[in-house]
Order: structure tokens, then C-alpha cells, then sequence
């Protein structure tokens, strides 16, 4: 007898199992295989009884669908597979364990599905899929672990060095074996992830390797174990490797060179720091912490500062490595919160203008645009000399002070000082172009600080995640949306809309109709989507399922992969919308939503 619709079952079936049994009661693929299963039950009576049993399932309700679905599994398995073998031949022998255990977590199918092809396929956005998949917390799982490995190969560089640094160590000791399996110390740039990956994980243990690769391993790899000596004793082969020819072995000896805490590594950095030229070969041994080299590095950079100002821009030679000499000092003392550094930074805020003026032409503000970036994270007197100033500035430099003012959390102050630059860049008698891009800078400076507003294709709905995002925004004075909506600035409405402010809700859905009915295809358009479902726009679940058309009707399938996402979030009350769409929708469509509209069942 022919099992091709009794194949279908098992697959429904398995499907409906994944998803959770609460969702199978009335379900239109199952209600599709009745017929054929009755046809063939004419000469097979039992295709009759697995139509019995399928017809159970979809006239079940949610207490008793887990029933009738698991005798619904155990009937067509049985008939599929009557017979089998299990079990090996052979003596039982123990196996070695190293580290603690690791057993399977309880991650969604979906989501283990989702991170092991983003680890081990190639493409745009597998990034930021593995980055937030992060906060649904699927790792350590031994069932992702052959993935992760893998990655550590691939192409994409960012990818395997996310997965080294962040996702394979929740594993801890038991995966050196495997890792020290492939290892090899000639290889390239898996191998070298591997070498750091060991010594995260077991640092004892990677000490032989290390000093193994330091004698005849590939570049790459020998790299890796340079940035790890963290021994005194290890200086003099550091300062000898830090006058290699290639410069990522420079810098991987000044790296481990600037966390030692060495006399004999400071004096180097010292003696280095005060060579003539510029200092781009010894910039990573420029971070150190060591007080000696520390001090030497802010007199250093005064000494560069007087030098620039003393050079001819005429000189061309001379000019370019003073200008490049200040630059590198001054992208040194990035993160420095001391007093020291302070007071540099405060006497050079007041000669940015003849800074600036020396730079000339070779410059363009380069290295005042750095004094500000330094003083926007040193300290709170650093960054209110900073925002006091803020009408003197251009727009890249307004940005960095409105990022200072947003770390001194006085969310009034801040409307307060930087609301006047989005009245002034939408005002319509407004034509320099010097206005809008400021009001571009302030509005951009609001978007990243709250975050999670772009590439909404790749983020991974999770409570934790959606309350950040919402208490940074309602740490804004609410006197910025009125603004925004004031003005039509959709990029500060969509941040900022909030569940109680009927004006933005009214702008949002214009804004999103307007786009739904474009022309060409809008990137943004899941930005708007977005923002409907975090403000709770009241009509959230009609507006999503009119994008879901839209995009059925456009043939723009890629969008389902965010939409879907945000189908989760709706209120439970959309379920009989949800479930009649999917009825419509063509099977290869609407298995794109089937999961999320099964989650939304299940949520509490």
C-alpha cells in the first residue's frame, strides 16, 4: 500500500509536536489530509483508523489536544516503522570526563534551528542573529556545540571571533579535547581562535601550547600567543618582538607590553614614546596603565601639542608627522578618567582654535575633534565644560556633546540645551544646510543611545531586552516626542512613541500607510512595524497583518522574518485575526508565521 499521506501525518505531526500541542486543535494542514486518508481507508482500514485519530486532534480543545496528539504520534509511528534494531555489540567502557557535564537545555526547536545555520552558512546578518541570540540564552548546549566549532573556521571573521569569545566558553574545560583535535599550530586564522579559545577556558593548560607556538608556529597563531604572556619574565622577548617587520606582531607585543606590570617594560614604552617621528608602531603600548609611562605619555603629549603649533604648514614633511604625532597621543588617553589626564585635557579644550588653525588644511579638525571625544569620557567636569560650549560647534562636534550630556543623566537639562537644534533645523525659514545636519546629529545622538531601533531583522524578542529599551526611553524628558511629532522627525517619534501618547500613534500609522503604499520597497519600513508594536498602538495587530498582505502581495518574503518576530508581542486578543490569515495565505507563506502565532497561544 502506498505511505506517502501517512509520511505527510508524521510530518504534521512532528511539527505540531515542536510547536506545542495547544496549538493543533482546528489546524488547516492536518483538516487537508482527512480525505485522502478516507479514500485510502476504502482498501486499507487502516488509513481509516488514522483518520479517526487525526480528526480527534482537530476537534480537540487545549486539554485535551495533548492526548489525542500523542496517540495520534504513536499510531502513525507505529505503522511507519514496525520494525528496528538498537543497541551495539561490544564491552562497556567508561569514558574520560573532563570539565562538568553538559546536558541539553530547554531552547525552543526554532531558535537552536535558527543559531546552528547562522554558525555554519554563509550570508548577510548572521551576526547579529548569533549576537542576540545571546539573550535567550541557548548556550551551552551540546546540541549547538558541532556549530559553534565549526564556526570558528568560517569566513566571515566577526562571526568566529564572537563565537571564541563569547559563546564557546560557556562550554568551559570539557571542550578542550575536541578544540586541541583540530588545533594545529601552523594553520591560520581557525587555528589562532582555537590557541585563544584554550587559554579562555583553561589558561594553565594552553601554557605549553603557547610556548610551543612562540617557537615555530604560523604567523597568525604565534600572534595569538604574544597578546597572552602576561609574565615579567616575558618582557625581554616582547620588547624584542615588538621590533618585528610585521606589524600585527608589533602590536600584539605592545599589547601584552602595556598590561604587565613591569619597570623594565615601562622604561621601554618610555624610551619608545620619546623617539622623533610619529608613534603608529608602538600606539597599543601607548594604552598603558604603568604610573611612569602613564606620566611620560601627558608630557609627551603637551610636548606634540607646541610642536604642532611651532611647525610650518609649508614644511610639509615636518607638519604631517607633528600632525600625526598629536593625533595618536591624544587617541591614547581614550577611556582615561585620572586627574592628570584631566587637567591636560582641560588646558587643551581653550587652544582648540589654534590647534585647528595649525592643523591647516592637512588636519580638518582632527585632532580637536579629538580633544572632545576625550573629554566626553573622562569626567563630569570635563564633559560640563564640554556642553557649556555647545553653541560653538559644528555638527560632528555637537554630536559628541550631546553624547556627554546624556552620560550626566539630567534628562531635563538635556532637553533644555539641545531641543533648540531641532526647532532650528526644521524651521522653514531655515535654508543652511549647517542647521539640518546638527538637528541630524541630535536626533541621531537620541536614537543611539536608546538602541535597538535599526536591523530589526535580526533581533530576537526577549523581555530583558524589551524593558532596556523601553526604561532608556522613558528616561527622555517627554517633552522630546511632543517635539518630534511637532515637527514630523519620524526617527525620534519612532524611538520615542510610548503607549500613552495618542499623537505619535497617529503619526506612526501614517507614516507606515504611506510606506506600505510606495512604489519601491522600503528597508525601513519594519522600523515603523516596529515602533507600532513597542509604543502598543492600539490597531498593532491589523496594521502587522496588513504589512503581512502587503508583503504576500509583493512578493517581499524576507520580510517575514521580521514580522514574525513581532507577533509575539501582541496582545492575545489577535489570535482569531492571526489564525484567519493564515487560512488565506499560500502553505509556503504561512508556514513563516506558524511558530510565532503558536508562541503568542502559549505565552502566559
Amino acid at each position: 500500500m502506498s505511505i506517502a499521506v501517512l509520511a505527510q501525518v508524521y510530518d504534521e505531526v512532528r511539527r505540531l509536536s515542536i510547536a506545542g500541542s495547544s496549538v493543533a486543535p482546528g489546524d488547516f494542514r492536518l483538516k487537508k489530509l482527512i480525505a485522502p486518508l478516507e479514500k485510502s481507508g476504502e482498501k486499507a482500514p487502516v488509513f481509516k483508523k488514522v483518520a479517526e485519530s487525526v480528526s480527534k486532534v482537530i476537534e480537540s480543545n487545549e486539554t485535551t489536544s495533548a492526548e489525542a496528539l500523542l496517540d495520534l504520534s504513536t499510531l502513525v509511528n507505529a505503522i511507519l516503522y514496525t520494525q528496528g534494531e538498537v543497541g551495539a555489540e561490544g564491552d562497556l567502557e567508561p569514558v574520560e570526563q573532563i570539565g562538568e557535564g553538559i546536558l541539553p537545555k530547554r531552547t525552543p526547536a526554532s531558535l537552536l534551528k535558527s543559531v546552528a545555520t547562522a554558525l555554519t552558512t554563509a550570508g548577510s546578518g548572521r551576526l547579529e542573529l548569533v549576537q542576540e541570540s545571546l539573550a535567550q540564552d541557548p548556550f551551552p548546549d551540546p546540541r549547538l556545540l558541532g556549530p559553534a566549532i565549526d564556526a570558528l573556521d568560517g569566513s566571515y571573521y566577526e562571526v568566529g571571533d564572537l563565537v571564541e569569545k563569547a559563546v564557546l566558553p560557556q562550554y568551559g574545560k570539557s571542550i578542550v579535547p575536541i578544540v586541541l583535535e583540530k588545533f594545529d599550530r601552523k594553520g591560520g586564522a581557525g587555528d589562532a581562535r582555537r590557541l585563544s579559545l584554550l587559554h579562555r577556558v583553561d589558561p594553565e593548560g594552553a601554557e605549553s601550547i603557547i610556548h610551543e607556538v612562540l617557537e615555530d608556529g604560523s604567523s597568525e597563531v604565534k600572534i595569538v600567543a604574544i597578546s597572552k604572556l602576561r609574565d615579567p619574565k616575558s618582557v625581554p622577548f616582547l620588547i624584542e618582538q615588538s621590533k618585528a617587520k610585521a606589524s600585527k606582531v608589533r602590536d600584539a607585543a605592545f599589547s601584552a607590553l602595556a598590561e604587565i606590570d613591569s619597570d623594565e617594560g615601562a622604561k621601554y614604552l618610555i624610551e619608545r614614546m620619546k623617539e622623533k617621528g610619529h608613534l603608529r608602531s608602538i600606539r597599543e603600548g601607548l594604552k598603558s596603565r604603568h604610573p611612569k609611562a602613564v606620566k611620560v605619555l601627558l608630557d609627551e603629549t603637551r610636548a606634540a601639542w607646541q610642536t604642532l603649533l611651532d611647525t610650518k604648514e609649508t614644511d610639509k614633511k615636518a607638519h604631517e608627522a607633528a600632525h600625526t604625532r598629536l593625533v595618536t597621543l591624544l587617541s591614547a588617553l581614550e577611556h582615561r578618567s585620572d586627574k592628570e589626564t584631566e587637567k591636560l585635557l582641560l588646558e587643551l579644550f581653550p587652544q582648540r582654535a589654534a590647534i585647528t588653525k595649525a592643523e591647516g588644511k592637512h588636519g580638518a579638525k582632527t585632532c580637536s575633534d579629538c580633544i572632545l571625544a576625550r573629554m566626553s569620557e573622562c569626567s563630569d567636569k570635563t564633559r560640563e565644560l564640554l556642553i557649556a560650549e555647545h553653541e560653538t560647534y559644528e555638527d560632528y562636534e555637537l554630536a559628541i556633546a550631546a553624547r556627554a550630556a546624556l552620560q550626566q543623566d539630567d534628562p531635563a537639562k538635556f532637553y533644555d540645551v539641545f531641543h533648540v537644534y531641532i526647532e532650528s533645523g526644521k524651521n522653514a525659514k531655515t535654508k543652511k544646510r549647517s542647521a539640518q545636519s546638527k538637528a541630524e546629529a541630535i536626533t541621531q545622538a537620541i536614537c543611539n543611545e536608546i538602541g535597538s531601533v535599526y536591523h530589526y531583522w535580526y533581533e530576537i524578542i526577549n523581555q530583558e531586552r524589551e524593558q532596556e529599551v523601553v526604561r532608556k526611553r522613558d528616561q527622555f524628558d517627554p517633552r522630546w516626542l511632543d517635539l518630534a511629532v511637532k515637527h514630523n522627525n519620524m526617527e525620534l517619534v519612532y524611538a520615542l512613541a510610548r503607549p500613552d501618547h495618542k499623537p505619535a500613534h497617529k503619526a506612526l500609522e501614517a507614516e507606515l500607510q504611506k510606506r506600505l503604499k510606495a512604489k519601491r520597497v522600503d528597508y525601513h519600513l519594519m522600523d515603523f512595524v516596529q515602533a507600532v508594536v513597542r509604543a502598543k498602538h492600539p490597531d498593532s495587530a491589523d496594521l502587522i497583518i496588513e504589512t503581512i498582505r502587503n508583503a504576500s502581495k509583493r512578493g517581499t518574503g524576507y520580510y517575514a522574518y521580521a514580522l514574525a518576530r513581532l507577533i509575539p508581542a501582541l496582545d492575545k486578543s489577535a489570535l482569531p485575526k492571526l489564525e484567519a490569515l493564515l487560512s488565506e495565505l499560500p502553505d509556503n507563506e504561512a508556514d513563516r508565521y506558524v511558530l510565532a502565532v503558536a508562541e503568542l497561544k502559549n505565552r502566559r
